[in-house]
């Protein structure tokens, strides 16, 4: 049924003809009674817990809904768009059995009584058996994110066995990659836990080691209590740890209550290997092959952050095609799998099983578009160029069919970084976005891709290990679904002998791929790989070559409905990602200058103007035309151009050829908070623009991601290669090339004529006179010429450049108007990374976007003693009071907390606590305000302190930060550079709440005169009169900050 309704019929909405794969983009008004029909049927499907859940909830990667936490999973609800219905049933007992599990999870998880109660036992090392009602597993991880997916499934799986309440030990590189599994409750380990801040240094040879204490003979079977083992179920562990899978270990450990296990393995396929797993696991999975499938669709739900990733990328590159082919490739080692090899491999298995269409070499095309595209593929891998090979294969040539093929790849790295947060978002939404292919080609032993082909519930190709050759077939069809467990046991635990394990039971099977660990006794050292298989018509290899239809059967609840819901499905996926905002505002662009080619890999550039108010400061035209030149600038000097390579060559040689050095150089290097680090990149910006010099960026792991680039056609992010590249973060005041040091040495003085390469510059809050003088003009004329400035500054160092005679004229004529500098400066910089645009603007769809008003509060408690919780809960509320920001409640009634739609007024507050936004919002959603406004109360974040060097935790600033930015009305924090940045983006003086002393404020808040950020550890030295003095009276721009009474920022004079 195509989307004209002319001739519309139910019989065509409900009837078997077959639907064209187009989507008319007309009206949706015409759709009539069928769209509505159906818009009840997907609202109840997808968003009620009702009786439907129980039968196909599961479809839509979760058995039950979870609560509150449906508002923060997206995912949960919305992956019924994106992924096919699974054609593998969980069994009845499954579902009970996960039901009862988080009744337990609820009972016993984290701040529950029985979990204090448990605790206290941990503590004190006394188990009460009576009032010992939980007992726990908690989880640590090793290795990549598919080594620890798969570890975690297992965990949870044996948790499921003894009746044990599974806790996730969720360091930097795991947050914000998952949603809660359970309802109501949370997996993660909590941070008062008593061996938190140890259990990353347990080895083998802990104390409290089970493996140990059986090697040493400190525990038997005949034990008393212990409060807590260690379980080491890693790659390497040795025969005792291996007793664990042993039944009467089993029943010692059970006494245990908290088992703390590391594991970087799938140690999943042994448990079907112990009598007294056997009957249970029998009845879980009656199917044995889709063990990991149900476990992982109900335990991992991509977070909204990633989950913002998947699907921006699914819409823009995989959305249209009429098939999906998904190429997972992992080089474990390039010596012994050379790129030519694999290469090459691919391409056979391609055609082979007759993936691709073959190309027509005799033609060239242009690049196909999407709207074109009847295949797609996507390889994931850390190597750009087998994605390079396949895109200008077939993208520069026809196929023989006249199919179009796209080939796109989200992300080549060059290396694993799993401690890494960013690479671990990065992953899995690669992971996800395979699971989501119609045929799926994985590499042997990689765990990225048995996690993608679980989760996708499909036998994929595999692509076996190259040894010398390629290997003849290429690839082959898997006979389960199933990971591979890398390091079986080898022990018969009854007979006490070595023995392979895989012969146990019918449904543990080896690989049939020749894996080559040397010779000899090579099944003794290195255990065989187990899987588990479906008996059901198991025949030959376990990767025998018999093709299995790819296809997804239908036939569900709703298989009657027809074309009619795809058409549905279609307009849905349409509404939610906000494709018509897009093809609205396209043109709209943020920089002073053309971005180029960054159009498609900076959605926040042009969709900005969609949330963000037009600027009322108009930039200069010198201002523009300065930039300008700054882009050229640095695309003839930046990273890897021939400029750039010339001066490298001459830093690492010492030797300065100024007749050759036709580019000079300042590299920041952050300290300290997100807003810190971009008020200090902004003064090295402007510094960079007065000296002409090119700006690079010490990008360290925990600013990956964040922003986009800047400038046009080129990167300001510091090359790996760069000589002193890992030395950077370590350089200090006492550092052998710091500047002030050598000022104070006289190694160097203002007649010096040999200078070094590069000097190290400390602009830190802590920095003494001797680095001062970097704000002398004198001083400047010398770094003048130095190819190489490496800058550590964690300040607003801007204001200082105003009080400069060497640079006066150029600043008046870039910023007549003095209170924006940073806010244009900032604008131009700082544009989010679709994966933080992502979190801003579904944010604000959900939240803010009705809104009549929008308020944004941001409460910044720099010591909790001398700022206690109700003195700034009184002067927050003494500032709207003050400022009429909100309207006054009336306590006399009570109502329903209001519903999104009806908000005249929304506050957005940001705090690392949460109690502020509790009182708001129950202040405001259990009673009626006088004026009959309905105001909302939100807080996106609360983690309880900051982590300025976790990835994740400046993602999250980042989004907040911008946030506020789209405030119609901002109150912010005395000396908060966080509230410094969000009033400078918005561009507009705030409501400052003053720093409590003792005692609230009188007045509690009061309007900023200027909304540039303020410097907070300004020189206070003449370099004329070389005396000390207060540098706020010498120009009348710059003057003292209204929150802090040493700090200088620029004022307009009038």
């Amino acid at each position: 049924m195509e989307l004209n309704m002319n001739g519309f019929s139910w019989k065509n909405c409900f009837g078997s003809r077959r639907r064209g794969n187009k989507f008319g983009k007309k009206t949706f008004s015409k759709v009539g009674i069928c769209l509505i029909f159906f818009s009840v049927v997907f609202v109840v499907f997808i968003f009620q817990d009702t009786a439907l859940d129980s039968i196909t909830r599961f479809a839509t990667t979760s058995f039950f809904a979870t609560g509150s936490g449906e508002d923060f999973c997206l995912s949960r609800n919305q992956s019924v768009l994106y992924r096919k219905s699974s054609p593998h049933k969980p069994s009845w007992f499954l579902v009970s059995k996960l039901r009862s599990y988080e009744e337990l999870h609820k009972r016993c998880g984290p701040h529950t009584d029985s979990y204090k109660r448990s605790i206290k036992q941990l503590k004190s090392g006394q188990i009460d058996h009576n009032s010992s009602d939980c007992k726990y597993v908690v989880w640590v991880g090793l290795a990549g994110l598919g080594n620890r997916m798969l570890s975690i499934t297992s965990a949870f799986l044996y948790a499921l066995l003894t009746d044990r309440v599974l806790l996730i030990n969720q360091e930097y590189d795991m947050a914000g990659l998952f949603c809660e599994p359970f309802p109501n409750s949370s997996w993660i380990l909590p941070e008062d836990f008593p061996l938190k801040n140890k259990l990353r240094k347990f080895k083998q040879n802990y104390d409290h080691s089970y493996g140990k204490m059986l090697k040493d003979n400190e525990i038997n079977y005949s034990m008393k209590d212990q409060a807590y083992l260690y379980l080491y179920l890693s790659h390497d562990y040795d025969r005792h740890d291996q007793l664990f899978f042993c039944d009467q270990d089993q029943a010692l450990l059970s006494k245990v209550p908290w088992l703390i296990m590391k594991s970087n393995v799938y140690f999943l396929p042994p448990l079907f290997l112990m009598s007294s797993f056997d009957r249970e696991l029998n009845r879980l999975f009656p199917d044995k092959e889709t063990v990991f499938h149900h476990l992982g669709r109900y335990l991992f739900h991509p977070s909204d952050r990633v989950w913002g990733l998947i699907t921006q990328y699914y819409q823009d590159h995989l959305a249209e095609a009429e098939k999906r082919i998904g190429i997972q490739i992992r080089i474990f080692h390039t010596k012994t799998s050379p790129f030519g090899y694999v290469m090459d491999q691919i391409l056979s298995c391609i055609r082979n099983e007759k993936l691709l269409p073959e190309i027509d070499t005799e033609k060239s095309i242009a690049f196909p578009s999407k709207n074109q595209t009847n295949k797609v593929v996507l390889v994931t891998s850390l190597f750009r160029g087998y994605f390079e090979k396949l895109k200008k294969m077939y993208g520069e040539n026809p196929t023989k069919t006249g199919e179009v093929v796209a080939v796109y790849q989200p992300s080549h790295e060059g290396r694993q970084r799993s401690w890494w947060n960013s690479h671990n978002v990065q992953a899995w939404a690669e992971i996800y976005l395979l699971s989501l292919s119609d045929e799926l080609v994985t590499s042997a032993w990689s765990t990225f891709g048995y996690v993608a082909q679980g989760l996708r519930g499909t036998r994929p190709l595999i692509l076996y290990k190259i040894d010398g050759t390629i290997p003849d077939p290429p690839c082959g069809r898997g006979v389960s679904m199933e990971p591979c467990y890398h390091a079986p046991p080898i022990f018969d635990c009854k007979a006490k002998t070595n023995v392979d394990i895989a012969n146990l039971v019918p449904h543990g099977k080896k690989y049939k791929i020749k894996f080559q660990f040397g010779s000899g006794a090579c099944y003794i050292q290195i255990p065989k790989p187990t899987i588990l298989t479906n008996m059901k018509g198991f025949s030959g290899n376990c990767f025998g070559l018999r093709r299995r239809r790819n296809g997804f059967s239908m036939k569900t609840t709703f298989s009657k409905v027809g074309a009619c819901l795809i058409v549905f499905t279609v307009v849905v996926i349409f509404i939610c990602q906000d494709t018509a905002l897009d093809s609205i505002a396209r043109f709209a662009a943020t920089m002073s200058s053309a971005t180029g080619s960054e159009e498609e890999t900076c959605l926040s550039r042009n969709q900005s103007i969609l949330y963000r108010k037009v600027s009322p400061h108009k930039s200069s035209s010198y201002l523009i035309a300065k930039l300008q030149s700054y882009e050229e600038l640095h695309n003839r000097c930046g990273p890897h151009t021939n400029s750039y390579k010339r001066s490298i060559k001459q830093m690492k040689s010492g030797h300065i050829d100024h007749n050759s050095t036709d580019c000079k150089y300042v590299v920041w290097v952050g300290l300290a908070g997100l807003g810190n680090r971009m008020l200090s990149i902004t003064s090295a910006f402007l510094y960079a623009l007065l000296t002409n010099r090119v700006l690079l960026i010490n990008q360290e792991h925990d600013m990956v991601g964040l922003f986009c680039e800047p400038f046009p056609n080129t990167s300001w992010i510091l090359p790996e290669d760069i000589p002193f590249r890992n030395e950077v973060r370590r350089f200090r005041q006492k550092y052998g090339h710091s500047y002030g040091k050598m000022l104070k040495s006289n190694t160097i003085n203002y007649s010096t004529k040999l200078l070094p390469p590069y000097l190290y510059l400390h602009l830190s809050n802590d920095y003494d006179h001797h680095d001062k003088l970097f704000f002398c003009d004198q001083d400047q004329a010398l770094l003048s010429k130095v190819p190489w400035l490496i800058m550590k500054s964690n300040v607003y160092f801007l204001p200082s450049l105003f009080l400069m005679s060497s640079f006066d004229q150029e600043l008046n004529k870039l910023f007549p108007d003095k209170e924006t500098v940073f806010h244009h400066l900032g604008r131009y910089l700082f544009h989010p990374s679709d994966r933080v645009w992502g979190l801003i603007t579904k944010y604000y769809q959900d939240y803010l976007a009705n809104a009549e008003k929008r308020i944004g509060i941001q409460i910044r408690i720099f010591d909790a003693k001398t700022s206690p919780f109700g003195s700034v809960m009184d002067q927050i509320l003494a500032c709207i009071q003050k400022e009429k920001l909100l309207p006054e409640v009336g306590t006399g009634k009570s109502i329903a907390s209001p519903s999104k739609n009806q908000t005249s007024k929304v506050v957005l507050v940001t705090s690392l606590f949460r109690g502020y936004f509790d009182k708001l919002k129950k202040m405001y959603g259990e009673h009626p305000t006088k004026t009959g406004e309905v105001v909302a109360v939100y807080q996106p974040s609360y983690v309880g302190r900051q982590r300025s060097y976790w990835n994740s935790h400046n993602m999250q600033a980042w989004a907040e930060i911008y946030l506020l930015s789209l405030s119609d009305e901002l109150v912010t924090s005395a000396w908060s550079t966080f509230g410094y940045v969000a009033q400078g983006l918005r561009g507009m003086r705030p409501l400052i709440l003053y720093k409590i002393d003792g005692t609230i404020p009188d007045p509690p808040c009061s309007r900023g005169v200027s909304m540039e950020p303020c410097y907070h550890a300004p020189p206070i030295f003449d370099c004329k009169a070389k005396t000390t003095v207060d540098t706020a009276t010498f120009v009348p721009h710059v003057r003292h900050c209204e929150d802090i009474r040493w700090g200088i920022k620029l004022f307009n004079t009038s």
